[in-house]
This record gives C-alpha cells, sequence and structure tokens, in this order.
C-alpha cells in the first residue's frame, strides 16, 4: 500500500467514524423518569369522591361542571347533564400527575409553554379547579402546551403553572378539560330516520314555504311542492335530503336559549311528521357563519304512546337550549323554497 493510499483510506475512515457519532448522538433516546417523584395535587386520589365541582376556563369560554340533582350538570347551563365517564377520567388523571422538572417562573416567557393567564388575549391556556361541597379547593392549575409523547410512546408530558408556586413545571401527564361545554356533553340531539318522515314544513322570515312530503311509508321518494311554472327541483337527490336533517344529528355547540340572538326577521320555522304522529318542531337561524336551532316536539291527535312518550323526552331535555348544528344540516333547517330548484348553485339547501 503506497502512503498516498494510507492517507485517502484514512480520510475515509475518520469520515465514516465522524458520521456514525453524529448518527448515534442523534438517536432518539428513552427519558429516564425517578419513579419517586411527588404528585402535583398530593392527597388527591383520597378526595375524590369529594368533588362537589370542577371549573374551566380558557380565553374564549369559561363553564363548570357540578354535581346536579341527577349525576353531573353544566351550571351555566341550568344543569345541563355532563358525562360521568368525562368527570372520572379528568379527576383521575390530575391525581396521577407527577412534578418532573421546574420551568421558568418569568412572566415574559410563558406564551412559549402556552401558559399566559386566562385573563390574557389570545392566551392558550386553560385553568382547572376542582372543589368539594365546602367549596375547598382540592387541585387547581393552569394547563398548558402538550406532547403526547414527550417521555416515549403513551407518556405524554404538560406544562403547568400550579397555584401556589411561581414558577412553571414540566409534568408528566395530561389532563382532558376539553374546549367547551360541548366536549363535556352527549353531542347526539335526536336521531329520527327519514324513513319514518311523512312531511316537513319550513316557513321563511318572508313566508315563502318549503313542503315535502310523500304518502306512504314505502314511497321510495318525496315530493316537492309548489314548483313554479318553467322551473325544475334542483334533483330528487336534493329533495330526498331533506327529510335526513334529524338522521343522528350532532350538536357542535350548545348555549341556553337566551344567549344566542337570531335577530329580527331571520328565523325559519319548521315542522316535521313521522307516520307514528310524532311532530317535530324546529326555530332555525344563521347568526353570523354559524346555524342555530331550537328544538321542541308535539304529536297529532292520533298519535300512540310511543310518538307521546318520544315528544316529551325531546322536551325535557331541549327546552330552553339552542344548538349549533353543521352547516350541511342548518342549510336544510333554513331552506327557502328557490334553493331547492334548478340554480340554486352553493345555495342549494342540500
Amino acid at each position: 500500500m503506497t502512503p498516498r493510499t494510507f492517507i485517502a483510506l484514512s480520510v475515509v475512515t475518520a469520515i465514516t467514524v465522524a458520521a456514525a457519532a453524529v448518527s448515534v448522538a442523534n438517536r432518539p433516546s428513552a427519558t429516564y423518569i425517578p419513579k419517586d417523584r411527588p404528585y402535583v395535587f398530593a392527597g388527591l386520589d383520597e378526595k375524590l369522591n369529594d368533588t362537589f365541582s370542577i371549573a374551566i376556563r380558557n380565553a374564549d369560554r369559561q363553564f363548570t361542571v357540578r354535581r346536579a340533582k341527577d349525576g353531573w350538570g353544566i351550571e351555566e347551563l341550568n344543569d345541563y347533564p355532563a358525562k360521568f365517564d368525562n368527570v372520572k377520567t379528568l379527576l383521575v388523571q390530575l391525581a396521577q400527575l407527577r412534578y418532573l422538572e421546574p420551568k421558568t417562573a418569568d412572566p415574559e416567557r410563558f406564551g412559549r409553554l402556552e401558559l399566559r393567564d386566562v385573563t390574557v388575549k389570545g392566551s392558550k391556556a386553560s385553568k382547572v379547579t376542582v372543589k368539594d361541597k365546602e367549596g375547598r379547593v382540592l387541585a387547581e392549575g393552569l394547563i398548558g402546551k402538550r406532547n403526547a409523547d414527550l417521555f416515549g410512546t403513551g407518556r405524554g408530558g404538560t406544562y403547568m403553572r400550579i397555584a401556589g408556586k411561581t414558577e412553571s413545571w414540566l409534568i408528566e401527564g395530561s389532563a382532558t378539560l376539553g374546549d367547551g361545554p360541548a366536549d363535556w356533553v352527549s353531542r347526539r340531539i335526536v336521531d329520527i330516520k327519514s324513513d319514518v318522515v311523512k312531511r316537513l314544513e319550513i316557513t321563511s322570515p318572508s313566508k315563502g314555504k318549503v313542503v315535502v312530503d310523500r304518502n306512504a311509508p314505502t314511497d321510495k321518494d318525496f315530493k316537492l311542492h309548489d314548483l313554479p311554472a318553467g322551473k325544475n327541483q334542483r334533483g330528487q337527490w336534493e329533495t330526498n335530503q331533506m327529510p335526513k336533517a334529524f338522521e343522528a344529528l350532532d350538536l357542535v355547540d350548545l348555549k341556553r336559549a337566551d344567549e344566542v340572538k337570531f335577530g329580527d326577521g331571520a328565523t325559519y320555522m319548521g315542522q316535521f311528521e313521522t307516520f307514528d304522529g310524532l311532530l317535530i318542531n324546529t326555530e332555525a337561524a344563521q347568526v353570523g357563519k354559524k346555524y342555530w336551532v331550537r328544538l321542541s316536539a308535539s304529536t297529532t291527535g292520533g298519535a300512540g304512546d310511543d310518538a307521546r312518550k318520544q315528544a316529551a323526552a325531546i322536551n325535557a331535555r331541549h327546552k330552553g337550549y339552542v344548538y349549533e348544528v353543521k352547516e350541511e344540516v342548518g342549510k336544510k333547517l333554513a331552506c327557502d323554497h328557490k334553493n331547492l330548484l334548478d340554480g340554486a348553485g352553493t345555495n342549494a339547501c342540500a
């Protein structure tokens, strides 16, 4: 081997070793986490059954989940039923949070960890306060930036500011607070299959009417009434879609009825009738870019017990509330007759 060849091989070997060293240095490695670290809310696990309320607040909204007459409810929504599974999950999560590493105490740097006070415009943090029946605080803190796999697959970390401490902390674990009350309730509003719908009528603010019906449950197609001379329905498919407004209808958001103003001359009044005599009455409007609807129910004179029970259940749950629904549903419930005809374009109801 010549000296020149030896030098060349030495250079190649050095480059290879260096590259391997960089590769090893950059290789992800499991973070060692001591097991004897203290809990953030020490003793909470023994007081879970004492919990009376969970207050959650972010920059956009605040609400309180509390014990109600029949389970748990949203206080600001007149105790609208909340899911116990959510309550149980959050309390267990909070009880299992452990300290990992102290972070900045400088308020100017809290934004990087999404830990600015919820009163600050644009804050991405959420505050949670857990209290017992006497109002004693069982757990309180500000939840910030999260990383689901910060310590390896399935082992998440969360940046927090804990009540009574000036510094922020990196915490092992996470807490599921949701963005608003909609994340704490059953999203299903009603589920009325179109194959039981006999007739629907929607009256616009200008008193125009959409009437769609059929004579028997075995009729495949619904009929759109009052077609103007020289005009055709946009399509049989679109007409048949109208009675599907209540199939597996889920809410996007919910508020008390008095919290959402539909505006003068903006409300569409609707009624859906089933073959067994159930009548679902709707008030719908587009407020900004969102569609909201109020629901009530009644029955026809010849309705049976099942229809009357269904109507009573709908009224018991939905009276006093208004729901944001998806655009595809909102357009059906706030439909103008002309938007079921040829030429409707993007304004089509279905």
